[in-house]
């Protein structure tokens, strides 16, 4: 499906898909937290607790893009704050000074990139993504049942399950992690859009696209380990949350 382009149109609807769903597992969470509580900061505190490795993975990313492209840093905070009137809870920051805008859009993308290839490194890990691929092509559900439960059954599977959810979680970019990234995006495509209109886009080498296809095949498929995870966390807590407000 899709053709060549395929594994990227794929990594990019399951990259949506978990950023959607990593919001509503946050959401039940916390309701749940505050339902049982009724103290929000303590929910705040609870909730990050919680997602501190992927805060500490998120801002230290900040942090060394910005070593490595020169531009200086302040402090850095992996402390929860409340932002503003909205009431949005921030987990953390990097206090970045000056630069400019190729270098803040490495900055504002460091934790996407390094979460992603961490979320990919500890879903192949954890499962055997190749097996269960070929499973689900093949609608061979005990296949996928059986490849599942040997993984559940490791003895570092929970430590495993909770590192990729934390970091596959914490990966995702703030509003001002996405500014300076937005407006690359708009400058490059207009160039882009120009290259292609006068005939002047170079075609990639067919083995650079094929490395590419392949690249964005594995992850999506490790995507769709941590996207797996975070639906069936959700599924609890939003029953939990459910029994809970109705109590």
């Amino acid at each position: 499906m899709f053709g060549p382009w395929g594994p990227l149109i794929w990594s990019l609807a399951l990259l949506a898909a978990l950023w959607w769903v990593s919001r509503r597992l946050a959401f039940y969470f916390m309701s749940t937290l505050y339902a049982l509580t009724r103290h929000e900061t303590l929910t705040y505190a609870l909730y990050a607790i919680l997602i501190l490795p992927g805060t500490l993975i998120h801002e230290t990313s900040h942090w060394l893009m910005a070593q490595l492209v020169g531009v200086r840093t302040g402090k850095v905070s992996v402390l929860p704050q409340i932002k503003g009137k909205s009431g949005q809870l921030r987990l953390g920051a990097v206090d970045v000074r000056g630069g400019k805008l190729w270098q803040h859009t490495l900055i504002g993308l460091a934790p996407l990139l390094v979460g992603s290839a961490l979320t990919v490194g500890l879903s192949y890990a954890l499962v055997d993504v190749e097996a269960l691929a070929e499973a689900w092509r093949s609608r061979e559900m005990d296949a996928m049942l059986g490849a599942l439960v040997a993984s559940l059954a490791r003895p570092d599977a929970a430590l495993g399950l909770y590192l990729l959810f934390t970091v596959s979680d914490s990966m995702f970019l703030s509003a001002s992690d996405r500014e300076p990234i937005q407006r690359m995006v708009l400058y490059l495509g207009l160039i882009l859009a120009a290259l292609y209109m006068f005939g002047l886009l170079p075609a990639l080498p067919a083995s650079w696209s094929e490395s590419l296809q392949h690249g964005f095949r594995l992850y999506a498929l490790g995507l769709s380990v941590a996207l797996a995870l975070h639906l069936a966390l959700t599924a609890v807590f939003a029953v939990i949350f459910h029994v809970v407000k109705g109590r």
